[in-house]
């Protein structure tokens, strides 16, 4: 026993500390930032690779391994448990063990099937290839390792029953226990059954099977489809569970086996068929009375093992812990995101703020003016001016129509001024006036309260946004040429809609990108031609920011920040 003592403790320590570990990562990636798998780097797959569980109620990626913690931190408090009884706790290991067996077995079904149809080898890169050559051992080391230590834990276990001289007498397992049964492996199944139904409903948009074939969409769209994967997991689940080892995973915590008439194993045929009978409407409710229909139909018991571990109300604490891990878990994301969203939504008004204070306060004949009326409600297309000439305190503008956009753009006001710069009708405003409407809060950007009649009287503006046609406006747009998230070479696009200028540095500031250039840079107002500058050590998976510094043709500096967060990227002019 000393040896399968080890194995069972070793064994349970590991597994659980690798997909503790694994499941760490993953809330890294995915609450810095990362939006779906691939953006995981290859060489930390291979960890993945030895935490096989699968276990999920959604497709979304911020919810991954949420469940799979939960199971790998009661294997690591059942191993724990385990070595402090010296071997005599054992159902968590059980319980926890018989799942991983059990969806080890459909992650190699389902990894096996994608393996020979859907990849792709002529794309597969060799560190690709080590990956899947990797998973698939650690894979079936975990299979076996799982059912090595579920095989143990049943031979050391003895059916709770008295033998007198004239009958013999078995512990039958409660009636709320036998609900607990059925509650804890309705739920395991879940999890194991639903990623699959994703995958499975995924390869079938993918593939185009279902086009043309309208027998094939109307079964799949049908709730016969879902009632017909729920049957074809039913068969496997319960046999898979009960004949190897005589209990399914929530029998395992209540320390229950499946016996017959004479308190031993049930034969294949008598599993099978208590297992069709679970398919009975209203089955699971049935063993509220005498015996349940699964049980008298195939002529089985669910009986008591003799309790070798504590008291089972000691694991209670575990509940209010597990259900505030979830309810962070699951919503703590979306109010961190929400936190982080304000944060810089904060600080990206604050820069705007700035930025129209300098502009408004220093008006000059590059400069053009997006307005937007105020308690207004009639037909009215006024977009914005152009100051043409300042004169003392007179300003003299030219007034541009088009149609107002939720949120004016730099090309709009510049296409629209090209368009109208000669007809266009001018008007005289004070300089003191312009200034005096500088927006001195957030909310006054879009709910302006400081007003000026810039054409015709009544109608009263505020400022909406500032453009300089003189000064450089950057685009940029991030480009790769790999679809291996693990590199991190690629290519960014310069476009300058302004003036042209010249970049004199970029500096990082969360990051160590590479820009594979040299300074000074040009940066023409050449749409077609943008400035591509290659880069190296770009994390995909992680927000960078980098200050951009540029002299104009006027040797006049400006202040950029370029984020990204994965192929998005933004440019903001601070000053």
């Amino acid at each position: 026993m000393e040896k399968n003592y080890r194995f069972i403790a070793i064994s349970s320590l590991a597994i659980s500390l690798i997909g503790i570990l694994s499941c760490f990562y993953s809330f890294y990636r995915v609450w810095n930032g990362a939006s779906q798998f691939n953006t995981i780097p290859e060489i930390f797959r291979i960890l993945f690779s030895f935490s096989t569980l699968n276990l999920d109620f959604t497709n979304r990626f911020e919810h991954i391994d949420i469940w799979n913690f939960v199971f790998y931190l009661l294997l690591f408090i059942g191993s724990l448990q385990f070595i402090k009884t010296k071997g005599k706790e054992t159902r968590f290991i059980g319980f926890v063990f018989s799942v991983i067996f059990f969806n080890a077995i459909i992650v190699l079904l389902q990894s096996t099937f994608y393996k020979f149809f859907l990849t792709k080898w002529q794309d597969v890169t060799s560190l690709q290839i080590f990956s899947i050559i990797i998973g698939y051992l650690a894979l079936m080391g975990v299979l076996f390792v799982s059912y090595r230590v579920l095989k143990l834990i049943k031979s050391e276990k003895e059916i709770d029953v008295i033998i007198t001289e004239n009958k013999t007498i078995v512990t039958d397992t409660g009636k709320w226990q036998r609900f607990f049964h059925w509650v804890v492996d309705v739920a395991v199944m879940s999890l194991i059954v639903i990623p699959v139904i994703i995958s499975l409903g995924y390869w079938l948009a993918d593939s185009g099977i279902l086009s043309g074939n309208e027998t094939l969409q109307m079964f799949f769209r049908g709730r016969w489809s879902l009632y017909t994967i729920i049957f074809v997991f039913i068969l496997i689940y319960y046999p898979i569970s009960e004949i190897l080892f005589g209990s399914s995973p929530g029998k395992f915590l209540t320390e229950s086996r499946v016996v017959n008439s004479k308190a031993e194993s049930p034969n294949s045929s008598t599993i099978f068929l208590r297992t069709l009978c679970r398919n009975i409407p209203f089955d699971a409710l049935s063993f509220f009375s005498k015996r349940g229909w699964h049980d008298s139909l195939s002529e089985t018991y669910v009986v008591k093992e003799k309790r070798t571990g504590f008291k089972t109300n000691r694991l209670l604490w575990i509940l209010p812990v597990l259900a505030i891990y979830l309810l962070v878990m699951y919503f703590g994301k979306r109010f961190y995101t929400e936190y982080k969203a304000s944060i810089e939504f904060n600080n990206t008004m604050s820069e705007k703020l700035n930025f129209l204070e300098s502009e408004i306060k220093n008006p000059n004949t590059n400069q053009f003016f997006v307005v937007n009326d105020v308690d207004y409600y009639g037909n009215i297309n006024n977009y914005g001016f152009k100051i043409e000439k300042i004169e003392g305190s007179k300003i003299t503008i030219k007034r541009i129509i088009g149609e107002s956009l939720s949120e004016s753009s730099f090309a709009q006001a510049k296409y629209l001024y090209d368009q109208q710069k000669d007809t266009a009708k001018t008007f005289i405003i004070r300089r003191d006036n312009l200034v005096n409407i500088f927006p001195k809060t957030q909310d006054e950007i879009y709910r302006p309260v400081r007003t000026l009649e810039f054409f015709e009287p009544g109608i009263r503006y505020g400022i909406e946004n500032v453009y300089n046609f003189a000064t450089p406006y950057l685009q940029v747009s991030i480009g790769s040429d790999s679809n291996d998230y693990s590199n991190h070479n690629a290519s960014v696009y310069f476009q300058n809609l302004g003036g042209s200028g010249t970049i004199l540095n970029i500096k990082n500031i969360n990051n160590d990108i590479k820009w594979k250039t040299s300074f000074p840079l040009k940066v023409t107002n050449d749409v077609q031609s943008p400035t591509i500058v290659p880069i190296e050590n770009f994390k995909l998976s992680e927000r960078n920011i980098s200050q951009i510094e540029l002299l104009d043709s006027l040797k006049q500096k400006h202040i950029y920040l370029l984020k990204t967060n994965g192929m998005q990227a933004e440019v903001i002019e601070t000053k």
